[in-house]
C-alpha cells in the first residue's frame, strides 16, 4: 500500500505540477507577414465533426531569430463544440524556450471580444509520454475561457522564441496540409539565410519563393483542404497526408556526422563500469558469449527511464551516470552498450531508426529529427554485422541470434559512413500450437490439453509476460479465452512454463475440463455438433469491406503459425481424409485431416505463413478471395442427431446427403444381385428338371 502511494505521488508530480502564472504578452511580431484567410471557407456541413471547424492554420517561423508564431481560427459550430474550443493549451520546452502570446479573441457578430487576459494563465508540467517512462520536461499554458457561445469564432496567436541548441542552427521540420477533417486555410511561411531544401508527398503544393533584405521567404498556402480519407490496416510508414519535409541537411552523411559529434563524450569509463566490464569478460569465453551477457546486463539490469528535457532529447547520458543511476533511454542504452564493447575489443556503434517509417525515412530529407529511436549495431570477429534493441528485456537466443525488429532501415553512428543500413530480418517468429481432446461419450463433455511453443520475438514476449503477471491472474485469462469457445470449461490447474533461454522456446501446457462440449446446430435442427478451431490463426488475415483501397495493406509479419488438433472420439466415425494448399503473395497456408480408423483419432493441421508485410493495392481483389478461403477453412466440426440416431457423422448437409445416396444406391444394387441370382437359381433348376 506504501508503495502504491509513493508511486501515485511521483505520477502526480510528474503530470500534473500546476502553478498560475502571468504569462508573457506582446504584439505581433514586425516580422510576420499577414494572411488573408476567409470566415466562410468552403467546407461542407457534412465534413464538420465535434461541433468545430477549423477555419485557419498559420505557422511562420524566422529561422536566422529562431522564432516560431502560430496562429489558429475556429468557428464552433454546435453547442459541443464549446467544450473543446474554450481550451487554449500551448506547449512549450522551458529549457530552451519563451512563450508569448500576442491575441485571443472571439468574433460575435461581427464584434470583436479580447480574451487575452494573461493572469489566467495556469501553466502545467504535463508528461503526455509518462506511460512509456518518458519524461521530456514539457510545460502547457493553459487558458479556460469564460463565455463561449455556438456560433463564436475564437482565435488566437503566440511565438516561441528557441530552437534546441543541440541542433547548432540547423532547421528542418515537416508540415501537414490536411488533416482527417476538412481546414478552411493552412499556411506555412518560412524565412532563411540560407536555401532550404523541401519535399513534398502527395500534393502538388509549391511554394512560392521571393527574397528581400537578405532573407529568402518560402510561403505554402493551401485553401479548402482535402480531409485523408482513413482506411484501415494502413501500414505505419504510409505517408496518408499531404506533406512537406523542409531541412537545412544536405546529406544523410552529414546527419550521421552530427549523431557522431553528439555521442562523443569526453568521459572514460570509471571505476565502476570497468569492474562491470571486467566481470563479464571474465564470466564468459567466448566473444558471443560476452556480447550476449553486456547485452542481457544493459537490457535488464538497466531500467528504461527517459529525461529528455532540452538537449537530453538527443544527446545521451554518460555510461558512467547510467551506471550509476541504473536508468537510461534508448539512446542512453545503445551508447552504454557499444562503450562497454569497445572496451573488450568488440566493434560497436549507436544506430539512429524510424520505428514506423522503415523504409520511408529513406525517402524523406536528411535530418535528425525524423528519428524516434536509437539501437546498436555490432561486427563479430567474422565481420557480420549484427543489431540490438537494448530496450528489449528478457531475450532469448545466443548473440547471433537475438530477435531484432523489423526497422528495416538503420543510419548507422560510424565515421566514414555515408547511406543507411538495410537490415534484413532471418525470424519467423514462430508459434506451434498442439490442442489434444479427449471426448466422452457423444453429447458429453472432454478433457483439453494445450501444450503451446513460442519461439523468437514470440517466447521473448511471453517471458516477459509470465514475469509481469501472477500465475493465477494469467490461469484466469487463459480461462476466459477458451470460455469464448466452449461452455462450462474449468482449468484443470494452473498453466505449466518452461523456458529454454539459449534455444529461446518458451513452452506453456494447460488443461482444462470442458463440461459441454457439444451443442446444437443452428443451421441443422435437432443435431448436435462438438467444433474444434485453431483458434491462434484466427483474426491473422484481416479482409477489408471494400475490394478498391488507395493504400497498402498493413500485414502480420514475420510470423508462421501451426496449429494442430487431435481428437480422441468415443466411437468409429466415418472421416475422409483431405488436405489444402492456398499461396500467394501474402501468405502461404495449408490444412490438412486426417482420421485413424483403428484408434478412432481425428488429427487435423492448420499452417500459416506471412510471407510479405504489406501487401500491395494491386494485389487486393486476389488476396480478399484468398483470405476468405482461409478464414472459412479455419475449423471443424463433428455432427450427430441429438436424439442419438446411429449417424456417422458427416461434415455438413451435402455429405449427409451424399451418405444417403451412397447407402440408396447399394441396396438398389444388394436387390438386383439378388434378383439375378434367384433368377439364375430357377434357370438351372427348370433347366435339370426338364433334362
Amino acid at each position: 500500500m506504501r508503495n502504491t502511494l509513493i508511486i501515485n505521488l511521483l505520477i502526480a508530480f510528474f503530470t500534473i505540477t500546476v502553478s498560475t502564472a502571468q504569462v508573457a504578452t506582446s504584439p505581433v511580431p514586425n516580422w510576420i507577414n499577414t494572411i488573408d484567410y476567409s470566415l466562410t471557407p468552403d467546407i461542407s456541413a457534412d465534413d464538420i465533426t465535434q461541433g468545430t471547424s477549423t477555419l485557419f492554420y498559420d505557422y511562420q517561423t524566422h529561422i536566422p531569430k529562431q522564432e516560431t508564431y502560430s496562429k489558429f481560427v475556429t468557428k464552433i459550430t454546435d453547442n459541443v463544440g464549446v467544450q473543446d474550443a474554450s481550451s487554449i493549451s500551448v506547449g512549450y520546452d522551458p529549457k530552451y524556450q519563451k512563450l508569448t502570446f500576442h491575441e485571443i479573441y472571439i468574433l460575435r457578430d461581427q464584434e470583436k471580444i479580447d480574451k487575452l487576459q494573461p493572469e489566467n494563465f495556469q501553466v502545467l508540467r504535463r508528461e503526455t509520454n509518462a506511460e512509456n517512462n518518458l519524461y521530456d520536461g514539457s510545460m502547457s499554458a493553459v487558458l479556460n475561457l469564460t463565455d463561449v457561445r455556438t456560433d463564436d469564432i475564437v482565435a488566437y496567436s503566440y511565438t516561441i522564441l528557441g530552437f534546441n541548441p543541440i541542433h547548432k542552427g540547423k532547421f528542418s521540420h515537416s508540415y501537414y496540409f490536411n488533416n482527417y477533417e476538412s481546414i478552411g486555410q493552412i499556411s506555412v511561411t518560412l524565412f532563411s539565410k540560407n536555401e532550404l531544401n523541401y519535399k513534398a508527398f502527395n500534393t502538388d503544393l509549391k511554394p512560392e519563393i521571393n527574397t528581400k533584405n537578405n532573407l529568402t521567404t518560402y510561403f505554402w498556402n493551401n485553401k479548402n483542404t482535402k480531409r485523408i480519407e482513413y482506411e484501415d490496416n494502413t501500414p505505419n510508414w504510409k505517408l496518408e497526408g499531404e506533406i512537406v519535409y523542409v531541412s537545412e541537411y544536405k546529406s544523410w552523411e552529414e546527419v550521421i556526422n552530427w549523431g557522431i559529434d553528439t555521442y562523443t563524450l569526453n568521459e572514460k569509463p570509471n571505476t565502476a563500469l570497468i569492474k562491470t566490464i571486467k566481470n563479464i569478460e571474465k564470466s564468459n569465453k567466448t566473444e558471443g558469449e560476452k556480447i550476449k551477457a553486456a547485452l542481457e546486463f544493459v537490457q535488464n539490469e538497466i531500467r528504461y527511464l527517459g529525461l529528455e528535457d532540452g538537449i537530453g532529447a538527443y544527446k545521451p547520458f554518460t555510461p558512467n551516470k547510467v551506471l550509476n543511476q541504473r536508468f537510461g533511454d534508448c539512446k542512453d542504452k545503445s551508447l552504454m552498450l557499444s562503450v562497454m564493447l569497445k572496451e573488450m575489443g568488440i566493434k560497436a556503434y549507436p544506430m539512429l531508426v524510424n520505428t514506423s517509417l522503415k523504409h520511408t525515412i529513406t525517402e524523406i530529407l536528411p535530418s535528425p529529427v525524423f528519428f524516434d529511436h536509437c539501437v546498436i549495431k555490432v561486427i563479430d570477429k567474422d565481420e557480420r554485422e549484427i543489431y540490438y534493441d537494448p530496450t528489449i528485456t528478457n531475450q532469448g537466443g545466443t548473440y547471433d541470434n537475438v530477435y531484432f525488429p523489423n526497422y528495416k532501415y538503420g543510419l548507422v553512428l560510424k565515421p566514414n559512413t555515408k547511406a543507411f543500413d538495410t537490415i534484413y530480418t532471418a525470424a519467423v517468429n514462430m508459434v506451434e500450437v498442439q490442442d489434444e481432446y479427449f471426448l466422452e461419450a457423444v453429447g458429453k463433455g472432454a478433457k483439453l490439453k494445450v501444450t503451446t511453443i513460442y519461439h523468437e520475438n514470440e517466447a521473448d514476449g511471453m517471458r516477459n509476460y509470465f514475469k509481469n503477471n501472477s500465475i493465477n491472474s494469467i490461469s484466469k485469462e487463459y480461462e476466459k479465452f477458451y470460455a469464448n469457445y466452449y461452455f462450462d470449461i474449468a482449468s484443470l490447474k494452473n498453466p505449466e512454463i518452461s523456458d529454454n533461454e539459449k534455444e529461446n522456446l518458451f513452452t506453456v501446457i494447460e488443461e482444462y475440463k470442458i463440461d459441454s462440449l457439444w451443442r446444437p446446430m443452428e443451421d441443422k435442427k435437432g443435431y448436435i455438433a462438438a467444433y474444434f478451431t485453431p483458434s491462434t490463426l484466427q483474426s491473422i488475415l484481416y479482409v477489408p469491406n471494400k475490394k478498391e483501397r488507395k493504400n497498402e495493406i498493413d500485414l502480420y509479419y514475420p510470423t508462421i503459425k501451426e496449429h494442430k488438433i487431435k481428437v480422441h472420439l468415443p466411437e468409429a466415425w466415418d472421416i475422409e481424409k483431405s488436405e489444402q494448399i492456398i499461396s500467394s503473395k501474402a501468405f502461404y497456408y495449408t490444412d490438412e485431416v486426417k482420421y485413424n480408423n483403428r484408434k478412432n483419432i481425428l488429427d487435423l493441421k492448420y499452417y500459416l505463413k506471412m510471407q510479405n508485410d504489406y501487401l500491395e493495392t494491386q494485389d487486393l481483389s486476389t488476396y480478399i478471395k484468398d483470405a476468405k478461403k482461409v478464414n472459412n477453412a479455419l475449423g471443424y466440426s463433428i455432427f450427430i442427431p441429438e436424439s442419438g440416431t446411429d449417424f456417422d457423422d458427416l461434415d455438413s448437409m451435402d455429405n449427409l446427403k451424399d451418405g444417403l445416396s451412397t447407402l440408396l444406391e447399394m441396396l438398389v444394387y444388394a436387390a438386383l444381385i439378388v434378383s439375378l441370382l434367384f433368377a439364375l437359381i430357377y434357370f438351372l433348376f427348370y433347366r435339370v428338371k426338364r433334362d
